[in-house]
């Protein structure tokens, strides 16, 4: 049984209100649209309040090669990444040389070799760490992470699995595309990192006999993808010459709102089925997708306040946001012995990746 002892989230130093980059999105997108403060109220019911960059504001304003982001995105995703998990590592009481997989997510860039081998230098793991690096599976990536990283750890019991998930969306707007998408991506996207730990069996009660007692712990009890025929064409990237330009359909929330049911247990399911669902970490994908999945789980709005809160302090970072939420849910409740907790998230493809955890306190997850 492996188990998720920590989460530990970093974010860029440059933070902006949301009225600021509405108003650095009405002087590039206003000679293009005549009905410029129509399209400018999705700032006003994005539910953001701020979000953080790796530039300072100026430098987006101006047209670059992708080149040049793709060489600002190497530079800060080594950075950032590598502060979430010195946090995780160090808060969590493990030494760096310990962890035996670290497993890299982001889609916002792109490079060979892939910056986890710069963060492995820079983290001070083993030359014989297991790397693994996954690339295009954007908002989802942060649940479909943690999902890799738990069966990885249920293949070993003496595994040590770091998971670094690294976005920079702010790196993918082009100053010079008028687009209603890259209109919208303004409105939502922003940059973050987050880093989980996760441990095998036996490296686990290792662990709980060097830190002692007091510490619950979430146990993995299961995780699946769906997949939607059809739907290639709703989230992801249109690749140019000048760099990526944003696909994100408008009809997300509605679809989720009619399919979202089927993100529910697949047929012969085991032990998620039986796991009492008490606590919510979904990614928040804007606040009308949050919206939708009320409806779809047929929950309140209280119950996905980790996610508005998230969204609100940060905007919609990608794959790390739902680690975001996950750590603000932990942070804020006292889970009961057995209490499941859900994570959900949609990505490109168009799929959902759900992972199911329960509670473990001390006393029972060292026996």
């Amino acid at each position: 049984m492996p188990f998720l002892v920590h989460v530990a989230t970093a974010v860029p130093p440059h933070r902006y209100r949301q009225e600021e980059v509405r108003r650095w999105a009405r002087e590039l997108f206003a000679p293009a649209y005549p009905d410029i403060e129509r399209l400018l109220k999705a700032f006003d019911q994005s539910g953001i309040e701020y979000r953080h960059f790796c530039r300072p504001a100026e430098w987006y304003l101006r047209p670059r090669p992708f080149s040049e982001r793709n060489r600002v995105y190497w530079e800060e995703a080594v950075e950032l990444g590598a502060r979430a998990a010195k946090r995780c590592l160090s808060e969590a009481g493990v030494d760096p040389e310990e962890v035996t997989d670290l497993w890299w997510i982001s889609s916002t860039g792109i490079a060979a070799p892939s910056p986890d081998a710069a963060l492995r230098r820079r983290l001070g793991l083993s030359s014989r760490v297991r790397r693994t690096p996954v690339w295009g599976l954007g908002c989802a990536g942060g649940a479909a992470g943690l999902s890799r990283a738990f069966a990885a750890a249920a293949a070993d019991p003496a595994a040590r699995v770091l998971l670094v998930a690294v976005e920079l969306c702010s790196l993918t707007f082009m100053a010079g595309d008028r687009s209603k998408s890259n209109l919208i991506a303004s409105v939502l996207f922003a940059d973050g990192a987050a880093a989980a730990l996760v441990l095998g069996d036996a490296a686990h009660r290792t662990w709980r006999e060097k830190t002692g007692e007091g510490v619950g712990t979430w146990s993995w009890s299961g995780s699946h993808s769906t997949h939607w025929p059809d739907t290639l064409d709703m989230m992801g990237w249109d690749v140019g010459d000048d760099g990526w330009r944003v696909v994100f359909s408008r009809s997300i929330p509605d679809f989720l709102r009619h399919r979202g049911k089927e993100i529910g247990d697949p047929p012969g399911a085991g032990g998620e089925s039986r796991v009492p669902v008490r606590h919510w970490a979904v990614h928040p994908g804007g606040a009308k997708v949050l919206a939708a999945y009320e409806e779809a789980l047929g929950i309140g709005r209280d119950q996905l306040e980790p996610a508005y809160s998230i969204l609100r302090e940060y905007g919609n970072m990608s794959a790390p946001t739902v680690l975001f939420v996950l750590k603000r849910l932990w942070e804020g409740v006292e889970p009961g012995e057995g209490d499941g907790a859900e994570l959900l998230a949609l990505g490109p493809g168009f799929s959902a990746e759900r992972v199911v955890m329960r509670w473990r306190s001390d006393s029972s997850s060292r026996g």
